[in-house]
């Protein structure tokens, strides 16, 4: 994976915190250090049963004339990034008409109800622990040989189901696109748009030059029935190789001491969620330690303590909360502050439009199995990632992602952890990282450039 983008990478961390130097600082609220016995829930739905995740606290790849400027460091957003952003790549399908389209599964009707884009979208119900699936043919063979896919989707039934979309040859072959968990609260969020990274493929891989079927599939966990809008199915072109960032929440101490030498080690960055009123206090890092961090290319983000999920708040309180870490990082130099890792992984209708007043990127939606995402067409609020708890399952991550040119967001949070693989084993994927052809390791801004270069 070696190449002149770490270089880069460096260069531009050192300027970037340049524009900061006319903030004032304001402090964060202090605080308690988390009780660990209780930051440990977060869902992982995987295609048979419930999972539990800990939580402790376009077209061508751009070149550096074409990225987007960044945003300014500023507390609140100048737009919402939802909202700018949510349009990406070609439509295929609309669903305003599903002549085209017939269940394989349960049942689907036209809903007039709820639509993401025109008068109407597909409701596919699944009674009584049933999938529900669609399927529509393309009149002539599709060539998706450099191709991603992503959709508008709404539920009621949250982390209840995975999505797969399925893409078949004529000869029964298929690659299968995964969203491996819905991590958002009850009742229903809203529309977000999921853009799944390749799960896996048939034993023989399909014939992407000659696609002649497309499969829609709420995979059904539970015994309950699941109920699923799905609009604006769009296609994108992928970029020239995959993606790979490693997150660690809560900013720790254990990170500093026992992951960030491994990561100078070999020249890759991290992503740092930091939660501001822990700085400094017992198990997590002093601000001189996050600070020598970003200075050697971590990026510094936001995040929040267990026992403030992001749902349980009100607007104000969210308002408030988000207001204060972000005041926080500006003010002490991070101007990656533009970024959010939500506490728990979960989220509702409130906090996905309080967070976009303050954060234009973060998420997520998360599993402890491969969890990956095209980078050209994500939600900017609702992103996937894949807990980094075992290694075998994250050298996967970092295979499909070479192999299909998508991004996988490894998440940690210390070794002694049930959701963090051990030491060892976790230089031996850095090892596996920097010994892959075809895969980059970037960080949150970096992301952001390649999902706002979507044409």
């Amino acid at each position: 994976m070696k190449d002149d983008s770490r270089s880069r990478r460096r260069f531009l961390q050192t300027t970037g915190a340049a524009g900061l130097a006319g903030l004032v600082a304001v402090a964060g609220c202090s605080g308690q250090s988390p009780d660990d016995a209780n930051d440990s829930a977060a869902n992982g739905t995987t295609q048979s049963a419930n999972q539990t995740a800990g939580d402790d606290a376009a077209t061508d790849e751009p070149t550096e004339t074409e990225e987007p400027a960044d945003e300014a460091a500023e507390v609140e957003t100048t737009y919402k990034s939802r909202e700018k952003y949510n349009k990406p790549g070609e439509l295929l399908d609309d669903f305003t008409d599903l002549s085209a389209w017939f269940s394989n599964a349960g049942e689907m009707e036209s809903s007039s109800k709820h639509a993401f884009r025109g008068d109407s979208s597909a409701k596919i119900t699944g009674k009584d622990g049933e999938n529900a699936s669609i399927e529509r043919s393309f009149e002539n063979n599709r060539d998706l040989t450099k191709k991603d896919f992503s959709l508008a989707l709404r539920t009621t039934t949250p982390s209840k189901f995975a999505l797969f979309v399925y893409l078949r040859d004529p000869f029964g072959n298929y690659a299968v696109l995964e969203l491996r968990n819905i991590s958002m609260e009850t009742p229903d969020v809203g529309w977000f748009r999921t853009a799944p990274g390749v799960y896996e493929t048939s034993k023989t891989p399909p014939d992407l030059t000659q696609i002649n079927r497309i499969e829609i599939v709420a995979n059904n966990a539970t015994s309950d029935d699941i109920e699923v809008w799905v609009d604006d199915l769009r296609i994108h072109d992928k970029p020239d190789k995959g993606y790979i960032v490693f997150s660690w929440d809560d900013g720790r101490k254990s990170y500093y001491n026992d992951a960030a030498p491994l990561h100078d080690e070999f020249d890759m960055p991290a992503v740092q969620a930091a939660v501001p009123r822990f700085v400094g206090q017992n198990k997590f890092m002093t601000l001189g330690e996050l600070k020598e961090r970003h200075e050697a290319g971590d990026e510094i983000v936001a995040h929040e303590s267990i026992r403030n999920r992001f749902h349980a708040l009100s607007g104000d309180e969210l308002q408030q909360t988000l207001q204060q870490n972000k005041q926080w990082l500006l003010g002490h130099g991070f101007e990656s502050s533009n970024f959010v890792v939500y506490p728990g992984n979960d989220y509702d209708a409130t906090a996905l439009d309080v967070v976009n007043k303050y954060h234009y990127m973060g998420g997520m939606n998360q599993s402890f199995d491969l969890n990956t995402t095209s980078p050209y067409a994500f939600d900017p609020l609702v992103l996937p990632r894949t807990v980094g708890h075992d290694l075998n399952i994250a050298k996967r991550v970092v295979d499909q992602c070479a192999k299909h040119q998508n991004v996988g967001i490894l998440n940690f949070h210390d070794f002694n952890n049930d959701n963090t693989m051990n030491k060892s084993d976790y230089k031996k994927l850095l090892e596996h990282v920097d010994q892959k052809d075809g895969v980059e390791v970037i960080n949150f801004s970096e992301l952001w450039k390649l999902r706002k270069s979507a044409p």
